[in-house]
């Protein structure tokens, strides 16, 4: 009877359709969550630089508080420091045509280990745009609540990063 030992340079094979099974879950739930009561949250501007807040509970995140919001030039400047990553809510479409340096899409494939792989004090930094508001708000908001942090909205989505002439990727 022959003996079968996995190879240890492969994978298994449950293990990709795995990661892309939770990539599309949690895409899905951010969807739902960012486009689904149509109920706006107050803006809160925090005095000092955003923290988290731990999550409460699994409850409806759309009435969670307010995850803190930050400026322009706050968020620049940290970029430039490399403890930042920004995570684009808009569509793929709206994503491709240009978006802030280095920001991940809701569906970019390794979107979790890129969050993980963020240093401690590291800040993710959720932004949308003028057609869909809120989108930056209620994307810090998620991420807050399944435990990433520290988070923030960008103030004002990318149009108020292009009002401020700062650079922006393209294809």
């Amino acid at each position: 009877m022959e003996h079968f030992e996995p190879s240890s340079s492969q994978p298994p094979a449950w293990r990709l359709p795995a990661i892309i099974g939770g990539i599309i879950v949690i895409a899905g739930l951010l969807a739902f969550f960012i486009t689904g009561t149509g109920t706006t949250a107050p803006k809160a501007t925090p005095t000092t630089a955003p923290t988290v807040e731990a999550a409460a509970g699994h409850g409806d995140l759309s009435n969670s508080p307010p995850a803190p919001t930050i400026s322009v030039t706050e968020a620049y400047q940290r970029w430039q420091n490399g403890n930042v990553i920004f995570v684009d809510m808009r569509s793929g479409e709206a994503y491709t045509a240009g978006h802030l340096p280095g920001a991940l899409s809701l569906t970019t494939p390794d979107l979790n280990q890129r969050l993980a792989a963020l240093p401690k004090d590291g800040l993710i930094i959720t932004y949308g745009d003028a057609s869909r508001p809120t989108a930056g708000q209620r994307g810090a908001q998620i991420f807050r609540d399944l435990g990433y942090g520290p988070v923030a909205a960008l103030d004002g989505g990318i149009e108020a990063w292009q009002a401020a002439n700062l650079p922006l990727e393209r294809p």
